[in-house]
Order: structure tokens, then C-alpha cells, then sequence
């Protein structure tokens, strides 16, 4: 655990929020008011949604996971996996925030105590890879960021790695083509950075690792560049994706014997690629709804519904089973991996909208009970 670097309050002006974040390099912001933790700021977030120069933070924070103070490192490394965070902020018996662990922190912690093992990268990296090409919009890279649940893109010339675009990368342009614009503006230049080419914004060159690489001079890197997670290369090809939480989640849960609450059943059509990227889809998901309710189950059942000229249609339905109660969604597409993404949204929205009555509820018989005083 490290004392926060950096710490906002709901009515903060965000560009204030995010000029420190790139300061700090901090991801993930926790949001304080009246002394007790309440909320986040992320760049994912940030990316998502339409903000200006003035917009405060309490438009644009979200739920926090959080970890209390006596938690051992078995809870810590729970909380983690189910998240999928950045950080977590740690408080007290009274919700006061007393620190924060990134999970920069927690794999350096085992790496300094050799518990990264040097088998190849290859083992443990995500595949297949998403990616762009460096003549793609940057409104499309952040489609995909957003539908896919992911912080990172490779860019593409041809074959060849050109770049990496990431949340952040967006967020911080987003801001600065804002700066100085009026209100009614705003909308005007986001969509010219929207039509850009992600080769504007890429950083290049990009860190990477290659398939053969032990895990733990891959993660060395990582910590020592300052990046969260390196492309994979074979040769000049790009393979798949390695980044912290893929050694939280590989390597380190096993030590603790964690595993996922999803349970799937998949049709036998579905190609190993599809069901990689569902497989990655889902529990980045299920990373989300973590982190705004206890989850006691999910379930996803996924079967030919029936078909045209030779092309079969995907059925996909989801059951969340959460502590507020169960939540069910069901798409259809030719695609499975679309019509996962698009089960999975409307399950978000159904779980949301339960989450705004809960709290509207709670208000409301406050306002009642202070009447009543």
C-alpha cells in the first residue's frame, strides 16, 4: 500500500484532474468527499463519455472497488482478479481512505520475490489481438476500446506493428482540443478528432516482447518503461497482448486458488478465435459488474438458433446473479462475439438502472427521516 499521490473531490474541475493524472501517471484517481471515499476517476471513463474544460469530476466519477486496511494478501489479490483494476483504494472502518494499491505494486512485489516465473510470454499473453490500422479513425479505435472493454490497441501499417493507441492517449486529446473552446464548440471538435487518423495520436516506438521471452524480464520491462502491458511479437508478427493483469491473473490466482464465477456453454461452431475473444469479452465484463455489486454468479449459454444460406445465427443469453438480484439479457447476431458484446451492454444498463433505484430509494427515505426528526 502507498500514500495517494493524488486525490479529487466531486466538485473538482476535471482538466484540473486530468492535468495531475499525467503528472502523477496515474491511471485512477479516488474521488473524497467529506472525508470518506465515494467514487473514481478513470481514464476509461474519461474516454467514454463527452466532458469540457469546466465539467466537474461528480459528472464523470464512477463506483470504486475498495480494499479495508486489514486486508491480507490473499484478499488483495481476490480483489484484483474480480476487478481487473488499475488501483484500489484502501480505507478504514469508517470509509476513510488511508491508501491506495496499484497493481504495478503488486506485481513488482512478486517479482522482487521471484515468484514471476520465466517460462515464455507466450504462455501467459492474451490472444487473438485487437489492433487498428494506423489509417483507422480514432473515433473507430475507441469503439473498439469501448465495446471490447480494453485500455490498449496495437496500430497496424500492413502487417507491420506502426504504433500502440491507448485510453489515455484519447482522453488527454480529447481534453486538449477542448482547452479554450466554448461550450458550444465542444461537440464540433471532438468530431474532428474523431475523423483523425490514429497515427495522429500513437505512440511510437512501441515496448514489446517477443512469444520466447521469459514472463518475468517481460514484466521487469513493463515496471521499468512504465507501461501496462507490451505487444507480442513473432518475427514481425503480432500474437497477442501481456500485461499486468494477465499475470494476476495466470500466475498469481493460482497461488490463492481463485477462479472465475462464469460459466459457459458454448456452441460447437464457434472457432477457437471467437471464443478467445468472448472468453476476454466476458470477464472484463465481469471485471465491471464486480466493481458495482457482489456477484454470486454468471452464466452464459450461447447456441445456433438457426440459419441462412449456410451462415449459422447466434443465440447468446446471460444470467448475472448478484446480491440485489438476478439480471438476464439475450442478443442474437451471426457473429457470437457481437452478440455477446451487445448481451453483455444491455446487461450493464439493466444493472444500472437497478443500482439508480436502489439509491433513489435510499434518498428518498432519508429525506423522509430527516422530516421526520
Amino acid at each position: 500500500m502507498e500514500e495517494p499521490k493524488l486525490i479529487a473531490n466531486p466538485m473538482d474541475r476535471i482538466a484540473d484532474i486530468i492535468g495531475k493524472m499525467r503528472e502523477t501517471n496515474y491511471w485512477s484517481v479516488p474521488v473524497v468527499q467529506g472525508g470518506k471515499l465515494v467514487a473514481l476517476v478513470d481514464y476509461k471513463t474519461l474516454m467514454a463519455k463527452r466532458f469540457g474544460p469546466d465539467t466537474k469530476v461528480l459528472t464523470v466519477m464512477v463506483p470504486t472497488p475498495k480494499l479495508e486496511s486489514t486486508a491480507d494478501e490473499a484478499k488483495v489479490i481476490a480483489a484484483f482478479f474480480n476487478t481487473r483494476a488499475r488501483a484500489i483504494p484502501v480505507v478504514d472502518e469508517k470509509n476513510r481512505l488511508v491508501g491506495i494499491v496499484t497493481r504495478e505494486a503488486v506485481v513488482k512485489h512478486y517479482l522482487d520475490r521471484g515468484e514471476i516465473p520465466s517460462r515464455p510470454v507466450r504462455e501467459f499473453m492474451k490472444s487473438p489481438v485487437l489492433t487498428v490500422n494506423a489509417q483507422d479513425s480514432i473515433a473507430r479505435a475507441r469503439y473498439l476500446m469501448r465495446s471490447y472493454n480494453v485500455s490498449r490497441l496495437p496500430v497496424m501499417d500492413k502487417e507491420s506493428l506502426a504504433g500502440i493507441v491507448t485510453m489515455r492517449d484519447i482522453a488527454l486529446r480529447l481534453l486538449f482540443s477542448y482547452k479554450g473552446k466554448k461550450r458550444a464548440s465542444i461537440m464540433t471538435e471532438e468530431e474532428k478528432l474523431m475523423a483523425m487518423p490514429v497515427s495522429e495520436i500513437m505512440t511510437y516506438p512501441v515496448v514489446t516482447a517477443k512469444g520466447s521471452d521469459p514472463l518475468d524480464e517481460a514484466v521487469s520491462k513493463m515496471l521499468s518503461r512504465k507501461v501496462s502491458g507490451l505487444p507480442v511479437l513473432e518475427g514481425d508478427r503480432v500474437v497477442g497482448m501481456i500485461s499486468g493483469i494477465d499475470v494476476i491473473v495466470k500466475v498469481l490466482a493460482s497461488k490463492f486458488e481463485l477462479s472465475s464465477p462464469i460459466s459457459a456453454k458454448l456452441a460447437k461452431g464457434i472457432s477457437g478465435d471467437q471464443k478467445a475473444l468472448m472468453d476476454g469479452l466476458l470477464e472484463r465484463y465481469m471485471a465491471k459488474f464486480e466493481r458495482m455489486v457482489e456477484v454470486i454468479d454468471f452464466k452464459v449459454s450461447v447456441k445456433e438458433e438457426a440459419s441462412s444460406e449456410g451462415k449459422p445465427l447466434y443465440k447468446v443469453n446471460l444470467r448475472l446473479v448478484t446480491k440485489i438480484g438476478d439480471f438476464v439479457a439475450t442478443e442474437s447476431d451471426y457473429d457470437p462475439v457481437t452478440a455477446t458484446r451487445k448481451a453483455a451492454e444491455d446487461l450493464e444498463e439493466r444493472l444500472l438502472r437497478k443500482l439508480k433505484k436502489i439509491e433513489e430509494m435510499k434518498k428518498t427515505i432519508g429525506d423522509v427521516a430527516k422530516r421526520g426528526e
